[in-house]
């Protein structure tokens, strides 16, 4: 960026991005709920169609449409919704300024409501600029989204990569990876996060539901070279800080091998094969299963993980009988069709693929490898202190091993994995017991490095 700008403009970059082809995300701002029984009786409905409405949000397009707690939403441009999958679908294409009609129903009667949608708010902070910018991608562009210190100058820069799910990354709050972000933005680090295809504002990219493991790492890789670009970027201390499933991505997308450093946290070395089947033994007991009963389904996903994941097959096809159907989608979270743990099928055979021993051979940046003690998720410490070993062999001194006590998966305080299993059930736990030492120990390692 060129230093002769004009203040407005420059408090308009940092509020609104740099980005040119981007729009804003539509902001709705309804909570709902898929009505069941006893929603309909206390509404006094003739039926279960629709969404309830518990909530609207001030300042948002379902405010100033007029919309109510315990309306009835039927439609959004005459698209019916009667389930929370079918109203993400209806509104997902929806962007700011553009003409919205809403169907509804308030105290039984029908309201149709026009108007133009208002923009999703920007993340602000007083402790730091947040930029929003975009990425050339495929057909389309990627949101990013920068924290970075206030002022000029060259700011260590730490791309953030989350783990497997698809949502978005943007105003996520007390959510613990925005505590992520926040914490390590106040340490004095610029932050960057590349929302996944389709996610956010992503315009005219992919699904991150429908794309395959190798399309998402293209992404990241995209959001890290557009990091690069930034002129407040130190490019002699850029970072990379993968979780769970993004500790697999983060060792790959520095194709140059400029980075000073990369993190992961609560990740894997083995292939997802031998994780999955590791996984059901470990978790499964904790989370109620009977030893003898969980044997059985190891058994049987043995087989169908064999052909699913190593033999390629369509997980349709193995699905043979009846009990085999239903725990796959119990423990595969398989929907019947092209979907596996809620990703596309190819996703998890293309991670399989992955020779992570290699991975990490190849690495020259320094590595930061961290568990927490509490993990239900990452329960393998040998995976961990694997890496460390592999890195260290290849590159003596760069690999360090930190296992962190009292923290889970989640970055939250959890002693055990038994714990953490159980602290899953308390409402807002995960916003409320984020464990600091975390962003302590990244920050102590990096300041540390020479």
């Amino acid at each position: 960026m060129k230093k002769l700008i004009f203040t407005a403009l420059l408090l308009c970059l940092i509020t609104t991005g740099y980005s040119q082809n981007i729009t804003r995300k539509a902001f709705l701002g309804l909570r709902l709920v898929e009505i069941n029984d006893s929603i309909k009786t206390a509404l006094n409905l003739d039926s279960k169609d629709g969404l309830a409405v518990t909530s609207v949000t001030a300042n948002s397009t379902g405010e100033k449409l007029g919309m109510k707690a315990n309306d009835v939403l039927k439609s959004v441009n005459e698209i019916n919704v009667n389930t929370i999958k079918a109203y993400k679908e209806a509104v997902k294409n929806l962007r700011e300024k553009m003409q919205v009609k809403i169907g509804a129903i308030r105290g039984g009667v029908n309201l149709v409501l026009t108007g133009i949608t208002e923009p999703l708010p920007y993340e602000k902070s007083d402790k730091y600029d947040v930029i929003y910018d975009e990425v050339k991608f495929k057909e389309g562009y990627l949101r990013i989204i920068t924290t970075k210190p206030k002022g000029e100058g060259k700011f260590k820069t730490i791309l953030f990569i989350p783990g497997y799910m698809c949502y978005s990354l943007d105003n996520i709050g007390k959510h613990p990876y925005g505590q992520v972000v926040d914490r390590l933005s106040e340490k004095g680090y610029s932050v960057v996060r590349v929302e996944k295809p389709a996610m956010g504002d992503c315009l005219n990219t992919p699904d991150c539901f429908e794309i395959d493991y190798n399309t998402e790492l293209e992404a990241f890789e995209a959001g890290f070279q557009k990091m690069l670009e930034y002129d407040f970027v130190d490019k002699d201390n850029v970072f990379v800080f993968g979780h769970s499933l993004g500790g697999y991505e983060a060792p790959m997308i520095d194709k140059n091998r400029i980075a000073k450093g990369v993190i992961v946290c609560g990740t894997g070395l083995k292939t997802w094969y031998e994780y999955i089947i590791d996984m059901f033994r470990f978790q499964n007991p904790i989370s109620g299963v009977d030893y003898i009963e969980n044997e059985k389904v190891v058994t049987d996903m043995i087989k169908v993980l064999y052909d699913y994941l190593v033999l390629k097959k369509h997980p349709k096809d193995l699905a043979l009988t009846e009990e085999l159907k239903n725990e796959m989608k119990e423990y595969l979270e398989f929907d019947g069709g092209d979907r596996v743990w809620d990703r596309n099928y190819k996703f998890w055979q293309q991670l399989q693929d992955l020779n992570m021993p290699v991975v990490w051979k190849n690495v020259k940046a320094n590595v930061l490898i961290i568990r927490g003690e509490g993990d239900f998720e990452a329960f393998s410490n040998k995976d961990h202190e694997d890496i460390e070993k592999i890195v260290n062999l290849y590159h003596p001194g760069k690999g360090k091993f930190l296992l962190i006590p009292n923290m889970d998966h989640g970055f939250a305080t959890s002693k055990t994995p038994e714990e953490s299993f159980k602290n899953k059930n308390i409402p807002g736990f995960y916003y409320n017991n984020f464990n600091p030492a975390v962003i302590d120990e990244i920050s102590n390692w990096i300041e540390g490095l020479k």
